[in-house]
């Protein structure tokens, strides 16, 4: 009865917004904006027909092409929120500098080089001379401004926050990038080889404006059939070109974006300049930040992007949805929502789209309706269920930290057992690294379901330590940042350190009408966070140092924040491993100044061993 009841609710709800307007109710014309130094960007404009009142823009920047080209050709969504098409906007579509029919060149999260040269060009005066430029041409525009997008469209939603434009009244930025030292490419020293397919995508310059495709993706050596999509088992084929300057047949030799990466391999000045998080002090704009819990490429800017701009004081221009979605899921609107195997609720997406992105731009652009009212809106992924906070609630908000020390014998403990200096080891085979996906599930840019998936399919491999708690006897919730310190040693100079925060089901646990057909979710390990750090960078990510061989140390692993509460009669699991293969590349384990130089030749089985002075801190509330 009472889902009976909440679709009814969402019914009367939907009726709310009255369906004015539809795709085919739109005008469309293709212009040119000229920027301050003379490069034209490629603007599509999506006008209602309607000349009996004024709207307000609706824009999104991308790199990813505004197609379709062409006046008299029609997208099949304008935008991917349906009510906010109906109720009228002006949509503005802009292929960026240096993509597709615009001018100039690209350069992948340009930093504001107008921050300190006024003569010089960025995303920032991109974005100010085409706010001048719809102000002053416009018609039937009401003179406010909003802006949004996922991913790098999420990037040049924050750039848009910054650039202070009297006319910018609210940006909304899903899933932004931030910086590629720590999300999508690079990770914490990683490459993430599952981007190896795309890099064209990012770093190879057009000569002209164009409509068709000019970098390679599809037509790779491991691509056997493009249509039907049939491709080389990924593990087995990177694993053969295990070395980071073996791959001419993937990458481009005039990948730009590559080579960048390859002569920048540690957090040097270039890498710092591009980190978008240290510029949002200037953000004025309302600005919401939105994302998944579940997000493989780009939580790191989700939640550092919120961190920076948000403060304790409720009427700060600043908030954040945070649901259990993965990457552009928001954008959905699927009526059950799982990832993988993990269902986590009803109409999520639909709900965020019509309560909470619909009332927040007919707020700010149009006056209309109550604007969303909490700081935070955010997910617990093991109650589902949504808590709206007033305050930002990564900023120290945990009651008590609770502490697991990592028993040589399985254990999860809260003091070392049976002492700290006693030890587990295993051995780091580079031929033979550990699957972050059971099965042959390899495909560009990883399955997003990794983000949850069982991991009973590495808990018995000799290469991967497992530690256990007892069943709970009540619920723990953790929120904010785990702290992952691991006492550590090898006999080799380098090495990867991978820490899983795990939530076991118990084995008890009788099937669920939301359980997936055929899976097995009694003793379900679900993957809950995975953090990650190459060795190298443990005490500096500008300056790496090699492990002593041997030598016991202490290396902090990143793990991001969570939400989530560990049920009464669920196990908290920790496992410790060196490699999450073809996720990221292999170290090598023998010290090689640049990685990205790396041979074959360089690769050595490492043991590793984990001392039982290794903790996991949990920040734990008591209650919800």
């Amino acid at each position: 009865m009472k889902y009976i009841v909440f679709y009814l609710s969402l019914t009367l709800i939907s009726t709310v917004f009255a369906q004015d307007y539809t795709t085919g109710d739109y005008t469309k014309r293709e212009v040119y904006i000229e920027m301050r130094d003379g490069v034209r960007l490629f603007t599509t404009i999506y006008q209602p027909k309607d000349e009996s009142k004024d709207f307000p823009v609706l824009i999104k920047r991308t790199p990813y092409s505004v197609a379709p080209y062409g006046v008299d050709t029609l997208p099949e969504k304008i935008m991917h929120n349906p009510d906010l098409v109906a109720a009228g906007y002006i949509f503005v579509h802009q292929d960026m500098r240096g993509r597709w029919m615009s001018e100039g060149q690209f350069e992948n999260t340009k930093p504001p080089y107008s921050f300190k040269d006024p003569n010089k060009t960025d995303e920032v005066t991109d974005s100010r001379d085409t706010y001048d430029w719809l102000v002053n041409n416009l018609e039937h525009f009401n003179g406010n401004i909003g802006q949004y997008g996922n991913s790098y469209l999420g990037y040049t939603s924050l750039v848009a926050s910054v650039t202070g434009h009297p006319n910018l009244k609210a940006v909304l930025a899903m899933a932004p990038v931030t910086n590629f030292f720590f999300e999508d490419f690079n990770r914490y020293g990683l490459y993430g080889t599952n981007y190896m397919p795309v890099m064209d995508v990012f770093g190879i310059q057009k000569d002209t404006p164009t409509k068709e495709r000019w970098y390679n993706v599809i037509d790779k050596s491991f691509m056997h059939d493009e249509e039907q999509f049939i491709t080389e088992d990924y593990y087995d084929y990177f694993l053969k070109r295990r070395a980071l300057s073996n791959v001419s047949e993937v990458v481009d030799k005039d990948n730009f974006f590559w080579k960048n990466i390859i002569a920048h391999p540690n957090y040097d000045a270039y890498r710092q300049e591009r980190d978008w998080i240290q510029y949002l002090d200037s953000t004025k704009c309302q600005t919401m930040i939105v994302g998944g819990w579940n997000d493989e490429q780009n939580l790191y800017g989700i939640l550092n992007s919120f961190k920076k701009l948000a403060d304790d004081n409720a009427k700060s221009n600043v908030q954040l949805v945070l649901g259990p979605w993965s990457h552009g899921h928001p954008k959905r609107r699927d009526s059950l929502y799982y990832l993988g195997d993990i269902f986590y609720g009803y109409d999520l997406s639909k709900n965020y789209q019509q309560e909470i992105e619909f009332a927040y731009f007919e707020h700010h652009l149009k006056g209309k309706g109550e604007a969303p009212a909490f700081k935070a809106h955010i997910y617990n992924t093991g109650e589902n269920e949504w808590i709206d906070y007033s305050f930002n609630v990564f900023n120290g908000r945990a009651d008590a930290q609770m502490d697991y020390y990592l028993s040589p014998n399985g254990s999860l403990t809260h003091l070392p057992f049976p002492g700290p200096d006693a030890t587990a080891s295993y051995v780091s085979d580079p031929d033979h690294p550990v699957p972050f996906v059971e099965g042959d599930d390899f495909h560009i840019m990883a399955p997003k379901s990794y983000m949850t998936a069982d991991q009973r399919f590495v808990s018995k491999r000799p290469d991967v330590l497992t530690f256990v708690t007892d069943p709970l006897d009540g619920d723990i919730t953790v929120v904010g940042q785990i702290q992952a310190i691991i006492d550590f040693a090898t006999d080799h100079k380098d090495a990867d350190l991978y820490v899983k925060i795990i939530d076991v089901f118990p084995q008890d646990r009788l099937p669920q009408n939301t359980d997936k057909e055929g899976i097995k979710m009694n003793g379900y390990q679900h993957l809950v966070r995975c953090g990650y750090i190459r060795g190298r960078y443990r005490n500096s990510f500008s300056e790496p140092q090699p492990f002593v061989p041997n030598e016991k140390t202490s290396v902090q692993v990143p793990l991001l924040e969570v939400l989530h509460t560990f049920k009464q009669g669920h196990r908290i699991m920790v496992q410790v491993q060196s490699s999450m293969f073809p996720l990221f590349d292999l170290n090598p384990q023998k010290y090689v100044e640049n990685i990205y130089e790396s041979t074959d030749a360089d690769f050595e089985s490492a043991k590793h061993t984990i001392y039982g002075s290794s903790k996991i801190s949990f920040p734990i509330v008591s209650g919800k």
